[in-house]
């Protein structure tokens, strides 16, 4: 027997103390009580025969110490966690490192999943080790703590606090040399770079699964205001499979005519059914001109699927309504040109002095302009003139290099900066945002002593270019209509939602709130630049930020997370079974801690001397 909490030599000085104090009490009689009697002849002869004891006496005084010697010695030794050994004298350490990536989350044919088989084979594994070994639990996905390998239930514990990582990256990790035995319990799927010294314990077993590869919403390039829904469904089983595909969404307008759609409760539903050979891919485009802005969903549905978190994929649809923009200018061919062929636009040319203030529009562009007060709705400025609402201008400078650029902004999608030469620009402080109230803006191109472009959001979005069209070859270059289509995308919050994996989310707008599509607020972690939260299965997100608004669509979406049956395990690898139910482990014999045990003889032992006491059997 070992002690997991104490050594062997404090275990024993415990248990000799504690023997010794019993006996001690049990020796010490209190003193007599005194009382007053009318005579003592009767009290002295009773207390004569009394002194005789008789060896039912004797036995009874024995059988109480011995009982209350046991239930002191039971507590005093589940106090030091005792632990009987696998019946050797060979110290055992184990190490368990268990797969927890995607495919982990496979039903099998039992109802439990891969997961299930693996933490049970796990628990098994860590019953089976010297009381007096070192065990230590990793995973796959690292979420296990970086800790030194410590006592049995520690790494019980460690295992407990485990699931399945539906997103990252997932592999064998780093282990310190070490003597002891090396398991790795896994469906061979998405790790397969193991060390050589591990046993390989599998808990593959071949499922059915059709899952979602690919969900993407994007304009018609020919029709920017129309959108198409694009989807990849793949059949990861080893047999055919029929697959009802179901698109739903907002509806924009009642169409009874339509044949493939079914509308109801303010939503539309497309509906379409194809049959995959084992390991086929096909490809779905669906028509949105049916659907209204806002999020929509596809789901796939196939028979007997065991693998169900690839089911669902999400997006968003954005405003598919014109756009009215007011254009106050002096006089711009390049934008006025441009803005006349953009079909998301409705143009409402105006010159500087034709404005005022209240003019209605979705945005408004003002080319060497800016009124006194700024407007209701989101701005394009082109070196506008000091006004109270904008940063002021320190100074004119001439030729200002053109070095630095945020290719990761929407602004500068596709937009290449490469030749951009500019002769005349103001110079800003972008230390402030557009209202004075202190918050940094984005620097789209140039740089901090020099900022060419700009853009900030407090409270409506705003972009300052620095410098007139006239003065630079920005109009000239070819990423000039790319430029205007994405700031009239980024200010009509037009973009389609951003994709991530399950996981760990990052969102490029500090300090947001997220809520899901049910309105349930996650948590997040705010960062200097970004917000982070957690988003353990598929669904359709909004990080908000004041009147900035970021939809993210957290779909699976990966032929290989899909993919349950590529495993690179061969048939001699041990298999891991449930003998029980899921997520319930039996004590593993003697193998496993006594103090539960003990306590229990404990309670029951002061229960049998309550009851024997009070029959006077035992003193």
């Amino acid at each position: 027997m070992s002690f997991l909490s104490l050594s062997p030599a404090m275990a024993g000085l415990l248990l000799a103390a504690t023997t010794a104090s019993v006996i001690v009490l049990y020796w010490l009689k209190p003193p007599p009580k005194r009382v007053v009697v009318p005579s003592s002849l009767l009290w002295s002869r009773l207390l004569r025969e009394k002194k005789k004891k008789t060896f039912l006496d004797r036995l009874r005084w024995w059988i109480s110490l011995m009982i209350a010697i046991a239930i002191g010695l039971s507590v005093a030794t589940a106090l030091g966690r005792p632990e009987i050994g696998s019946g050797d004298n060979e110290i055992r350490d184990i190490t368990v490192v268990i797969d927890n990536s995607a495919t982990m989350a496979t039903r099998s044919s039992d109802g439990y999943t891969r997961w299930q088989h693996a933490v049970a084979k796990a628990r098994e594994l860590l019953g089976r080790g010297s009381g007096s070994g070192k065990f230590l639990v990793v995973d796959t996905a690292g979420q296990a703590p970086p800790i030194e390998a410590s006592d049995r239930g520690s790494a019980l514990d460690i295992l407990d606090g485990l699931s399945v990582s539906l997103g990252g990256e997932s592999q064998f990790p780093m282990l310190p040399p070490s003597d002891g035995e090396l398991y790795f319990i896994s469906d061979g799927v998405m790790v397969d770079e193991i060390m050589p010294e591990a046993t390989v314990v599998s808990v593959f077993e071949e499922a059915a699964n059709v899952g979602i590869t690919a969900f993407e919403i994007r304009s018609v390039p020919a029709s920017p205001l129309e959108y198409q829904a694009f989807l990849e469904v793949t059949n990861a089983s080893l047999q055919p499979k029929d697959v009802s595909i179901q698109l739903s969404g907002l509806r924009a307008q009642k169409n009874e005519d339509e044949s493939d759609a079914q509308s109801g409760g303010g939503l539309l539903t497309q509906q379409d059914s194809i049959t995959l050979q084992p390991g086929e891919s096909q490809a779905r485009e669906f028509s949105l001109s049916s659907f209204n802005r806002g999020p929509v969903k596809v789901t796939v549905t196939g028979d007997a699927d065991a693998f169900p978190v690839d089911d669902e994929a999400f997006s968003f649809l954005p405003v598919r309504n014109p756009t009215v923009v007011v254009l106050v200018s002096p006089g711009s061919v390049y934008l006025e040109s441009l803005l006349l062929i953009e079909p998301r636009v409705m143009l409402d040319f105006k010159t500087p002095q034709e404005y005022a203030d209240g003019v209605p529009a979705d945005m408004y562009i003002f080319d060497r302009f800016a009124p006194i007060t700024p407007p209701p709705a989101p701005a394009l400025l082109f070196l506008p003139p000091d006004v109270p609402w904008l940063t002021p201008i320190l100074e004119i400078i001439n030729s200002p290099e053109v070095d630095d650029w945020d290719a990761t902004h929407p602004l500068l999608d596709f937009v290449s900066l490469q030749d951009l030469r500019v002769d005349r620009a103001a110079r800003i402080s972008p230390l402030v945002s557009s209202d004075g109230s202190g918050g940094l803006v984005d620097i789209i191109v140039g740089s901090p002593n020099a900022p060419l472009i700009i853009a900030t959001e407090n409270p409506q979005k705003v972009i300052r270019v620095s410098f007139a069209l006239e003065d630079s070859n920005l109009p000239l270059q070819p990423g000039f209509p790319i430029f205007i289509s994405n700031a009239l995308s980024w200010m009509m919050d037009e973009q389609t939602a951003l994709t991530s994996i399950p996981g760990r989310v990052e969102v490029p707008l500090p300090a947001a709130s997220v809520r899901d599509l049910e309105g349930n607020e996650a948590t997040t972690w705010p960062l200097a630049d970004r917000t982070v939260f957690v988003a353990d299965e598929p669904g359709l997100y909004t990080a908000t930020r004041g009147p900035r608004r970021l939809r993210v669509a957290v779909n699976l979406a990966n032929r290989e997370r899909s993919g349950v049956n590529a495993t690179s395990f061969g048939p001699n690898e041990q298999t891991g079974s449930i003998s029980q139910s899921a997520g319930v482990v039996q004590p593993s014999g003697w193998g496993d801690e006594l103090w539960v045990l003990l306590l229990t003889i404990a309670a029951v032992l002061v229960i049998a001397e309550w009851f024997t006491y009070h029959r006077r059997l035992t003193v």
